[in-house]
């Protein structure tokens, strides 16, 4: 759809297609979803975790979500929860980026970081995820070269492709990741398949400096050497590099054989673990370690023939563990190099025992990966609710009770982890300020968080309890407890998807005093089961009578589902049925249809950020659906943010993303044209004067000490939103003036003076931020 000139686009109305009709507003609403045995949706069912503890209202925090109105304001434009909604920066992206880390830790997606999808014309995108930093730094300072490395570097790069193959155990990961070092390569990518590998037509949103890694795909057998050389140009331009992992088995195409570098085992894994030490411990200690009485024997004795350099690392992981924790006891370091005990995980908690030891374990399947205090306090409310005679466990049933009260020095970090087969690691974690160091905890082994979550919904008569703790996390000020919490449910849901549906979710929709953050849950609960063929289905279907109900909390949850886990395989409905959703005139549904578009937007920024703004463009463009769209484009511009890493010669820096594909597109495009028509509007509008001012501030604070965001910021309000009228153009002009009144708390003084100059009338061209 191309934006006029005129006042409004000139977009029609969506074309009726298969799926739910909108229910007009004033009509006769539809059935509301059939309820289960508890009742109507809209009572609390058994597990609904309504008016159990932990059911209040959550506490107030920077990610707190919008807050229910009070009552007496619900329509579109009244009250304060606009104002709210539009005062969330980057909590879209934010929300994008800690559901990947969740389903990473509970649902087995072990490869983390941030993808990046890259677009070719006529073909669908290719997922490149990024590799964890710390990998690269563990492998820059423990790399041992296995032998014949010299000769190995010398050959590799001779192209800009290399395949790696040798026996199990070689540590052909950490030949690949020291060879791209080698190659001084800036940033780290993984691919997963020689399909995409083959799709790879562009890398031009990379940067320059890339390092891609293929590591053990399955198609592996359907690799060329044609592929290889057809792809040399494309790494040229690029500066980039790639590495193929083959494994061990792996049968290669004989014109690949030109690539193919064979590693080799170590001759001896000790110079491994005395860097891995080292690199733990610093070299003193590590040393020190290394001579403590029986270890020389121990390491002799689990570093025999047969183990890989994984083991060896793992190794120097428990000696460091427990050398930092006062001595180093040879049977203990024993028990925990056997990390399974020859047990799955499913028995290893029917051994646990003790009540408390449990609820740690539960609490670190949900949440591993956060931070270990957030952790431990979900452990804490999780024991609460098992304070009484009800011995719900088995082992508490014949021990009595669980105590009203436990010593908190009964046992300390380190002990509490070996129990727990559990580890903490110095990390970063993303949350409302940013990117900050903290210690995380969580499982060893991977495949233990989603088997014991299964475990302890299918094995114990705990449901009720463990829903109820669910939704007090949910309920929690951290976006990052509450994407956890919602995929956990997730995880339970496709164990039992009936039982939740009806008898869990209806009461969360609906509850009184947290349903915004339960119906955002929800959609995290339903984007895992969407995952699941089998689940797809009757996940759409719940979503469409929710959707068709007439009822505005499931209207507003299936907005959020929409947004969160049907776009992805049916994008067209999705964005039919939220546009359709903005003529119900309620402040909740709107913003729930902001969220939900800024949702479908994170998943593929670009290809998805022009279909989304026509979609707003023609909501605001329908006097029905009016005041939510101008609500909608603000949230959108509000929650979208791109991070850019440092890169050399510039700092990190977070831009608006509806700014930063505004000023990579031609003046003319679609895409601004859309932008500039959607600001007008919102600037012009008389209900959200204040939210558009505030928006556009928030803008402008980020552009006042970024020169190049500045011009960008300049470039699209100028050419794009002035000019469509004189009256907006004088609106501007007044939200300028304001950002260097004498009673702001933050002043933008550099940003009011360029863009004030070149909104004036008489003003030339201005480029002025000062970066061009």
């Amino acid at each position: 759809m191309s934006t006029p000139a005129g006042p409004a686009p000139a977009a029609p109305s969506p074309a009726p297609q298969p799926g739910p009709a909108a229910a007009p507003r004033g009509a006769q609403p539809a059935p509301a979803p059939a309820p289960g045995p508890a009742g109507a949706p809209g009572a609390p069912a058994p597990g609904a975790g309504a008016g159990t503890a932990g059911d209040g209202p959550p506490p107030a925090g920077p990610q707190a979500p919008a807050p229910e109105p009070p009552g007496g304001g619900d329509n579109v434009g009244a009250g304060a929860s606009a104002s709210v909604a539009t005062a969330r920066t980057g909590q879209g992206s934010l929300r994008a980026g800690l559901l990947r880390e969740a389903w990473t830790h509970i649902g087995g997606d072990r490869v983390q970081g941030d993808k990046i999808v890259i677009h070719a014309a006529g073909e669908r995108g290719v997922v490149l995820r990024t590799l964890a930093a710390a990998l690269v730094e563990i492998v820059r300072h423990t790399f041992q070269a296995p032998p014949r490395w010299d000769d190995i570097q010398a050959d590799a790069w001779q192209r800009r492709s290399v395949v790696l193959r040798g026996p199990g155990g070689a540590g052909k990961t950490a030949a690949a990741v020291r060879l791209l070092i080698s190659a001084q390569v800036k940033s780290w990518y993984l691919l997963d398949s020689v399909a995409e590998l083959t799709r790879l037509t562009e890398l031009r949103q990379l940067g320059s400096g890339a390092g891609l890694v293929l590591d053990r795909p399955r198609d592996l057998g359907e690799l060329r050497g044609p592929q290889l050389a057809g792809l040399e140009g494309l790494l040229e331009q690029a500066d980039a590099r790639l590495v193929v992992i083959a494994g061990p088995d792996a049968e290669l195409d004989r014109s690949v054989a030109e690539y193919v570098q064979r590693v080799t085992r170590p001759d001896s894994l000790d110079a491994v673990l005395a860097a891995h030490l080292a690199h733990r411990l610093g070299e003193a200690d590590a040393e020190l370690a290394l001579a403590a009485d029986g270890v020389a024997d121990l390491t002799a004795e689990l570093l025999c023939d047969g183990l890989s350099c994984g083991d060896a690392a793992r190794l120097a992981e428990v000696l460091a563990h427990e050398y930092g924790g006062g001595g180093i006891d040879p049977d203990r370091v024993r028990a925990r190099m056997d990390s399974s005990g020859g047990e799955d995980p499913e028995e290893w908690f029917e051994g646990l025992g003790d009540t408390g030891l449990r609820t740690q374990a539960i609490s670190l399947a949900v949440l591993g990966g956060l931070p270990q205090e957030d952790v431990a306090l979900a452990a804490a409310g999780l024991l609460d609710r098992f304070r009484s005679d009800r011995g719900v466990l088995t082992t508490s049933v014949e021990r009595g009770p669980v105590p009203l009260s436990q010593d908190p020095f009964a046992q300390s970090r380190r002990l509490l982890a070996e129990k727990l087969r559990a580890r903490t690691v110095s990390s970063v974690t993303r949350g409302s300020f940013g990117w900050l160091p903290c210690t995380v905890a969580e499982y060893r082994n991977p495949d233990y968080p989603a088997r014991i979550i299964r475990h302890v919904w299918s094995e114990y008569r705990i449901q009720q309890e463990l829903v109820g703790w669910l939704a007090e996390l949910v309920d929690s000020p951290s976006q990052q407890v509450r994407s956890f919490a919602g995929t956990a449910l997730g995880l339970i849901a496709t164990e039992s998807f009936d039982h939740v549906a009806t008898q869990v979710l209806p009461g969360w929709v609906r509850h009184q005093d947290s349903g915004s953050a339960r119906r955002e849950a929800i959609a995290y609960a339903l984007r895992v089961c969407a995952r699941d063929p089998a689940l797809r289905t009757g996940v759409r279907a719940l979503v469409d009578g929710w959707y068709l109900s007439g009822t505005w909390e499931f209207q507003a949850a299936a907005a959020r589902a929409y947004g969160l886990c049907l776009g992805g395989a049916d994008l067209d409905t999705a964005v039919r049925c939220l546009t359709r959703l903005g003529t119900v005139d309620h402040i909740q549904v709107a913003i729930a249809i902001g969220d939900a578009f800024a949702d479908l937007v994170e998943e593929d920024v670009a290809a998805r950020a022009p279909l989304v703004l026509r979609a707003v463009a023609e909501m605001v463009h329908e006097p029905l659906s009016r005041p939510v769209g101008h609500l909608v484009f603000l949230i959108l511009a509000d929650a979208l943010v791109t991070e850019e890493p440092a890169a050399p010669g510039t700092a990190a820096r977070a831009r608006p993303t509806l700014l930063r594909l505004a000023a990579a597109d031609p003046p003319g495009s679609e895409l601004r044209r859309l932008l500039g028509y959607l600001w007008s509007e919102v600037i012009g509008g008389e209900l959200f004067g204040d939210e558009s001012a505030g928006v556009l501030e928030a803008w402008a604070a980020q552009a006042e000490t970024d020169p190049l965001l500045l011009d960008d910021l300049v470039r699209v309000l100028v050419q794009d939103v002035a000019a469509r009228g004189p009256r907006v153009g004088r609106l501007l002009e007044r939200y300028v003036t304001r950002w260097t009144e004498r009673d702001r708390f933050r002043p933008l003084p550099r940003a009011a003076a360029v863009l004030g100059s070149a909104l004036r009338p008489t003003a030339g061209p201005a480029h002025s931020g000062g970066a061009r």
